[in-house]
């Protein structure tokens, strides 16, 4: 009886143990089906002219307050900010250069037939230059269509994953204020629950997520829904989700002023843009990274659209320079209220004709002007000129005699000893010395000195020795002192005859 008891009592011991085992077993069997996976590789392609702003944003998106430019083709990288999870992917972002010369050849390393499915395409333009708004995204959008085409994608697959696209546009449930009450904990719970292995279908949109909405009845309603589209609604399907940005729109208050830009201008860009996006199923985002509208909001957005996290942020239209429009939100309907502001212009005229690219005030450009150069001898002509001028500014004459001491020309004005002057540069020594100019100055000069010699004669009765123009140089001192004391003289004569009268 004894040993009886004792093995009864060992059995429920056992039943227990069994039971604990079981407990564990279950609970790790939740804990691996709630381990999220790596997400699988996203990209996201960025096109756009230079100078339009694509490397700041991107540096922006990643945290990075020195962006760095680059050429050609540039890889970077955004870290997804998950806090639920310890291996935080990477979201590669591939550049390419401003030339659609130049990125023509290179976008078949950004987009390839194998990672078709996992990419995102930002168009990227600037408000700075809204004359070419229309243009530039026309001209990327085509670019990457042809590229598309040259893929050589499977029509079965390719048809699957507009269809796939299409769905998520008609699908779209603007966030309610039930869906923004949400936090952030319950979202993160539904992530963490392991919807299809632990990784958010991209079909699934935000509303979804926070309704608790589960992956197989979206799957059955992808199935099964498939509506017709409006006109002008995603008839250039690419299949690629597509968000275009438009930057420095802080730069509208500047257009106001410099290029009188009314708010009329303003809807009928905004008009024109939101039909290029329903023709395309794009999102519209108008952001500033001066000052800070929408980056945050664009961030959330393409990690809603490359991984599937919640996004319960709504469209905003209020702001001009904030503009955000998700993909699925708009509608032609909602597009044509613009045109309740539209007086002047008219949602026919053309794009072109009403920004119209103002005229670049700049110098010149000579490089394709001819420039003939001067004959060498001309210029050493006109060159010997100036420096002769330079050389005697106060000559009106360049043959002028310059100026002679007033005793020389007294003394000398008849003689020869100044027949000949010294030679002046630049003047040939076989020219005459002497102008009109200068025989009249010496000749008014020697009649001068005869003058004063006859009133001396006449006051002092004695032979006096006239200054002519034949005396010899060494009596040159000797004619100056009997000239000083004859006049001397003849001041006393004058004196004497004064007292007598």
């Amino acid at each position: 009886m004894t040993k009886q008891t004792i093995v009864d009592e060992s059995l429920p011991s056992l039943d227990n143990t069994d039971e604990k085992q079981g407990v564990w077993a279950s609970i790790l069997r939740d804990v691996k089906s709630s381990t999220k996976k790596a997400p699988a590789t996203k990209s996201l392609v960025v096109l756009g002219d230079n100078e339009s702003g694509r490397t700041t944003l991107v540096a922006k998106l990643q945290g990075n307050d020195d962006p760095k430019r680059g050429a050609g083709l540039e890889y970077h990288y955004i870290d997804v900010r998950d806090d639920d999870r310890d291996d935080t992917p990477k979201l590669g972002v591939w550049i390419l250069d401003g030339d659609v010369t130049c990125s023509s050849p290179l976008l078949k390393f950004a987009i390839k037939s194998d990672t078709f499915e996992d990419t995102v395409i930002i168009l990227v333009a600037s408000m700075t230059q809204p004359w070419s708004l229309l243009s530039t995204l026309k001209k990327w959008i085509t670019l990457t269509e042809e590229h598309i085409d040259r893929l050589k994608l499977d029509p079965t697959r390719l048809h699957e994953i507009r269809d796939r696209l299409q769905h998520d546009f008609q699908h779209y449930t603007e966030p309610n204020d039930t869906s923004i009450m949400i936090t952030s904990s319950s979202s993160s719970a539904t992530i963490k629950s392991g919807i299809t292995g632990g990784r958010i279908p991209s079909s699934v949109s935000s509303v979804s997520l926070a309704s608790g909405t589960t992956p197989a009845n979206m799957n059955n309603s992808e199935e099964q829904i498939v509506l017709p589209l409006p006109d002008g609604v995603l008839t250039r399907s690419l299949g690629i989700p597509i968000v275009v940005v438009i930057t420095k729109c802080d730069a509208m208050a500047t257009l106001e002023k410099e290029n009188d830009y009314k708010d009329e201008q303003f809807d009928f860009m905004q008009y024109h843009l939101r039909k290029f996006c329903l023709e395309y199923g794009a999102a519209l985002f108008y952001t500033s990274v001066k000052e800070k509208k929408n980056m945050d909001k664009l961030y959330k957005y393409i990690l809603h659209k490359c991984y599937g996290y919640p996004f319960i942020s709504p469209a905003a239209i209020v702001e001009r320079d904030a503009i955000f429009i998700p993909s699925g939100w708009d509608n032609p309907k909602k597009v044509d209220i613009l045109l309740e502001n539209l007086h002047r212009l008219k949602p026919t005229d053309n794009y072109s004709d009403v920004f119209v690219k103002p005229v670049v005030r700049r110098p010149l450009q000579r490089d394709n002007e001819i420039i003939a150069a001067e004959d060498d001898q001309e210029f050493l002509s006109r060159l010997q000129l100036t420096l002769n001028r330079a050389a005697s500014p106060g000559r009106t004459d360049e043959n002028a005699t310059p100026v002679m001491p007033r005793n020389v020309m007294t003394t000398g004005a008849n003689s020869g000893i100044i027949s000949q002057t010294p030679s002046m540069p630049g003047r040939s020594r076989n020219q005459p010395s002497t102008s009109s100019g200068g025989t009249s100055a010496t000749a008014n000069e020697g009649a001068l000195a005869n003058f004063f010699n006859s009133l001396l004669t006449r006051k002092s009765g004695g032979p006096v020795t006239p200054t002519n123009a034949s005396s010899p140089v060494n009596q040159r001192p000797n004619s100056d002192n009997s000239g000083v004391d004859s006049s001397s003289m003849a001041n006393q004569n004058s004196q004497k005859q004064q007292e007598q009268s």
